[in-house]
This record gives C-alpha cells, sequence and structure tokens, in this order.
C-alpha cells in the first residue's frame, strides 16, 4: 500500500511535517481547533474534560451552491462552536483529493463554510452554460455526465491547496475521539470502507448523518455509479459506526428496513434529529419579477425526478385557461435525468415570463419568495423530510405538499395534501385557493399556527447526542477491528 495515501492508518490524519509551511495559513485552523504546528492530538489544550470531533465538511466548502444538506451542515457546525457545543472541541475538516491528508480548513474554506452560498443569482437559468450550452443540453441524459460531474467535483475539491501545510494537520486523533461524517461523503476521496475500519481499531469513535436511503429504496432514481458509491458508504457505516443521526422518523425506520435487507444483524443506535426552518435573515430582499406575472405557485428543490416539477408544470398549464396571469417559480439548481423536463421549461410559451426558473438565490430573496408566494407546492415523490416545506410554513406561506415520505412529518398537518401522481387533485385544490378567496385567507391565518423548528435545537440534540457517545468505551489503541 502507497505509504503516503491517507488511510494507512489513523496516523494517516499525519502531521504534515514533510509538507511545505505557509506562514499565512497558520493562524487559520478552525475555531477550537488546538494550537496550529504543535503536533498535539486537536483537544488536548482544552484541558481532558474536552472531546475532539473531527466533522467533515469536504463537501460543502467545495461546492458553489446550497441544498438542504449544506444549509443542515452550516447550522449544525455553527451552532456547535456555541454553548451548546460545550464539552466538544468542533474541528471542521476535509479531504481536497485524494492522495492528501485529512486537514483542518483553509482561511478560504472557513470562509466558504460561514456562509450560504446561493449557487447561482435570481434571473440566472440553472442551465446556463454559455456558449456550451447546446452541447451541455444535448448529453445531459448520457453516462457520461455522471462522470463528467463527478471530475468537475474532483476539480473543485483541488481548487484547495495541493499542499498542506504543517499547521493545517489534524496530527493522531486521541482515542475516544468522535469523527463526524455529516454530509453526502460517498465521494470523497478516502472510501469509507477503509476509514472507518481503522478508527474504530484505534479507539475512535464515528458518527454518521443519514439523510435518507433513496437509493437503496428507488434505485431507478439514480444512475448505476452513484448507487454503486452510495451502498458502499451505507454499507460501511452499518458495519463500523456506532451512532446514526437521521432527519425524520420516516428515514429512522428506512434505515432500521434498509439495514435488515442489507443482512446487518448488529443493533443500531439510531436518533432522530430535528432540523431548523428557521433563516438567519432579518430583511428579505424582493426578486425582479417580471411585469407580466400574477400570484404565483412556489416550488422549491434540486429539479430531478423525485422531486416532480413535472406535476406542478402540468397542473399550471391547466390552470392558466381559467386564471391568466397565475405565475410559477421555480427554485433549484439542475439535477440529472431530467433533460425532457429541462427542455420542457426552456421551451414553454410563458418562459422567462409567466414561467420562471432561478438556479440558485440568496437566503433574503429566497425568504421574499416564500412570503410574497400564493401557495407553495412541494410534490415530491419521496423526501426525508422536506425542509422547503417547513421554511415555507414558517414564512408564512400556504403549503400542499405530497403525502409520500417525510413530508407530512414536516408539515405536522399545516399543509394540505396530494397524491404525487394526482394532477387533477392538485388543479382542484390550487383551483379553490384562487376562486375563494376566504377559503385562501384562512389557510394563509393556519400558518400562523406552525411551530418552527429551529436550527439551535438541531445543535443541541447532536451535541447532546455526541456527548453521550464520548462516554461509550472505546475500542483500545491498535485492537483489530472485530465487525
Amino acid at each position: 500500500m502507497n505509504p503516503g495515501r491517507v488511510g494507512t492508518s489513523v496516523a494517516a490524519f499525519m502531521d504534515g511535517a514533510d509538507q511545505q509551511d505557509n506562514p499565512d495559513e497558520q493562524a487559520t485552523a478552525a475555531p477550537g481547533a488546538g494550537a496550529p504546528g504543535t503536533g498535539d492530538a486537536p483537544g488536548t489544550g482544552g484541558g481532558p474534560e474536552r472531546t475532539t470531533v473531527l466533522v467533515d465538511v469536504t463537501n460543502t466548502v467545495t461546492v458553489d451552491f446550497t441544498s438542504g444538506l449544506q444549509r443542515m451542515v452550516r447550522e449544525v457546525t455553527s451552532g456547535l462552536v456555541g454553548p451548546v457545543g460545550h464539552g466538544l472541541e468542533i474541528v471542521p475538516v476535509t479531504q481536497p483529493s485524494e492522495g492528501q491528508p485529512i486537514r483542518r480548513l483553509t482561511a478560504e474554506e472557513q470562509d466558504h463554510l460561514a456562509v450560504h452560498p446561493p449557487g447561482g443569482r435570481a434571473g440566472r437559468r440553472a442551465d446556463d452554460f454559455g456558449m456550451l450550452s447546446p452541447l451541455v443540453r444535448n448529453v445531459v441524459e448520457l453516462d457520461l455526465t455522471a462522470r463528467l460531474r463527478a471530475g468537475l467535483a474532483r476539480r473543485r475539491r483541488r481548487r484547495s491547496t495541493d499542499a498542506t501545510p504543517a499547521a493545517l494537520a489534524v496530527g493522531n486523533p486521541a482515542p475516544g475521539s468522535i469523527f463526524f461524517d455529516i454530509e453526502a461523503s460517498w465521494q470523497n476521496p478516502e472510501p469509507r470502507t477503509e476509514l472507518l475500519p481503522r478508527l474504530r481499531s484505534d479507539g475512535i469513535h464515528s458518527a454518521v448523518m443519514v439523510a435518507d436511503v433513496l437509493p437503496e429504496l428507488f434505485p431507478d432514481w439514480f444512475d448505476a455509479r452513484l448507487r454503486r458509491l452510495f451502498r458502499s458508504w451505507l454499507l460501511a457505516h452499518l458495519r463500523h459506526s456506532e451512532l446514526f443521526l437521521t432527519i425524520s422518523q420516516c428515514t429512522a425506520s428506512d434505515l432500521a428496513a434498509t439495514a435488515t435487507k442489507l443482512g446487518v444483524t448488529r443493533d443500531l443506535d439510531i436518533r432522530v434529529v430535528p432540523l431548523g426552518a428557521d433563516f438567519p435573515v432579518t430583511t428579505p430582499r424582493m426578486v425582479d419579477l417580471p411585469a407580466e406575472i400574477g400570484p404565483f405557485l412556489l416550488v422549491v428543490g434540486t429539479l430531478e425526478p423525485r422531486k416532480n416539477q413535472k406535476l406542478v408544470l402540468d397542473a399550471f398549464d391547466r390552470l392558466r385557461v381559467d386564471h391568466p396571469d397565475l405565475g410559477l417559480v421555480l427554485v433549484g439548481r439542475e439535477g440529472w435525468m431530467v433533460g425532457d423536463l429541462i427542455g420542457r421549461i426552456r421551451r414553454h410559451p410563458e418562459f422567462d415570463r409567466q414561467l420562471l426558473w432561478f438556479g440558485g438565490i440568496d437566503d433574503a430573496q429566497l425568504a421574499w419568495l416564500y412570503q410574497n408566494a400564493y401557495l407553495s407546492i412541494c410534490p415530491s415523490r419521496y423526501e426525508g423530510l422536506g425542509v422547503p416545506v417547513m421554511e415555507a410554513l414558517h414564512h408564512g406561506c400556504p403549503t400542499i405538499c405530497s403525502t409520500r415520505g417525510a413530508l407530512p412529518e414536516a408539515g405536522l398537518g399545516f399543509t394540505e395534501d396530494i397524491d404525487p401522481d394526482d394532477v387533477d387533485g392538485l388543479v382542484r385544490l390550487v383551483g379553490r385557493h384562487l376562486d375563494d378567496p376566504e377559503y385562501h385567507r384562512q389557510a394563509v391565518e393556519r400558518t400562523a399556527g406552525y411551530p418552527t423548528p429551529s436550527w439551535s435545537e438541531t445543535s443541541k440534540v447532536v451535541g447532546d447526542t455526541l456527548r453521550e457517545l464520548a462516554r461509550v468505551p472505546t475500542v483500545p489503541p491498535g485492537a483489530k477491528d472485530r465487525a
């Protein structure tokens, strides 16, 4: 095995002494990450009562958009640095590319972790690639596309410095430390099938956040490469991780059932963590909409098959016969396997007039859209939770959502529900709102009773569970993993 490759042992978190030092980055270690350049294990400077928690944020600090996962990562990591993280030393870490050691963040990466990038600007089409747009759109449904996207992700990670300064090295985590896999890390350079067994054998706990297990439940929605990577990632955690945090009771049940299906018989410690819906925004900022648009329907989410935007587009076309000023606003980046949908949106006679698609907007603009939308619609065929439902209700927007997956959990009884295959039902329900002002007014008033979950509560629950894990005895350093 190549001794320079991350994961030859837990020591491959490495002190980075053979790398060139960069004095400009010696002061950029994440808050609470230990004295830079000392070679001490993180957390040793904070007293023996503090447990080091290495939080892998590789994906979040390298992508230039914000989805529900990136929002969760940012809110939880920032929340744990505060009082709710007492007794824990939170150390965000990354591995930009294969062959590099896992390390703390540079100043640029810390800045990127601290804010929610919009992933585009209001008014820009999500499929706008300049002169290359026609070529990109023509290949969007080819298997090659997945490989191209994976290559782009690797290049984004390598935008970080290729040399790891010694000041950013994590060093050798002390036994009893915690590795927290908080994000979608199945495409990270270090396979969890290699990393997790070594962590366990060296007495380091591992915990994982599971948003959903959709590639196992609905494989047809994902390409073969992603399904393969996800299963490998999931099996590694099912065999070696000690704590499983899920974002809904639905996902908790799905995870337990999937583990059984995959032949995992050991008891799993699965906890449900409530996600927040409050925005760190005090002043919503208006989005410049065309003059032709009247009351508008709002759909927030990546364009992909399971999000089912096609249902709302079908209903929109029918509703416009009697409500010609009705608008439809889609917010979300382009996903995968949606070539036909993208083409239909782009060729629609009302595109850029009453049918709008924003590839990404910032929180202030999204808050304004929630507050000014006539209705928010979440038509997904399945969700691990459904944060847009919670955000819409938080902003006082009446919401119609699908009955599938965890969406009823997200709505807490404050939504109007539809079957995701029932376009007739959606047309009738939206039509009732448009034709009966009193019915719509009452729906708006009901949203005032929605008990908005907070991100501070999310961080508190995560902190409590991590402290509980820290009290569990670990496998002695050097002991062989017997899982």
